[in-house]
């Protein structure tokens, strides 16, 4: 039974000790990076305010390639169904402008009430990943 333990406690040590060194290796890398691209956003939440259940509501979000490297969103997600995006995988040039539509519909009972859903954007800016936050208080019709 000591041996069983012992061998656990050692299979856990290891595996930190790998993350950890896997991890200083990324950030060393990045901050190696002598030109990236990267990606800044108008706003990191959108607010849209009352929407009545089952009413369709969209809004946008605007970013920016403010580094020296042609930015690419590799994967735009909403955290849930009623959520869904839109968004262009084409380059975006450093000092060009790009957008991610948010499209919000809210159709359950359930769902009535203030809302806050996530939206995750991944890419190959320096700040790889980006949370925005979407806001909306759902009322019945």
């Amino acid at each position: 039974m000591k041996r069983i333990c012992a061998i656990i406690a050692l299979v856990f040590a290891v595996t930190f000790c790998v993350a950890q060194n896997s991890k200083q290796a990324k950030s060393q890398a990045a901050s190696a990076a002598p030109a990236s691209a990267e990606i800044q956003f108008d706003k990191s939440v959108c607010e849209l305010g009352t929407v009545k259940l089952n009413e369709v509501v969209t809004d946008t979000f605007t970013f920016t390639n403010t580094g020296k490297k042609p930015l690419l969103l590799y994967n735009v997600t909403a955290a849930c169904n009623c959520t869904k995006v839109e968004y262009s995988t084409a380059p975006v040039m450093p000092g060009k402008t790009g957008t991610i539509k948010v499209i919000f519909k809210a159709e359950k009972p359930d769902d009535v009430g203030a809302r806050t859903k996530r939206i995750t954007v991944d890419s190959n800016a320096k700040t790889d990943r980006v949370i925005l936050t979407l806001k909306a208080n759902v009322v019945m019709n």
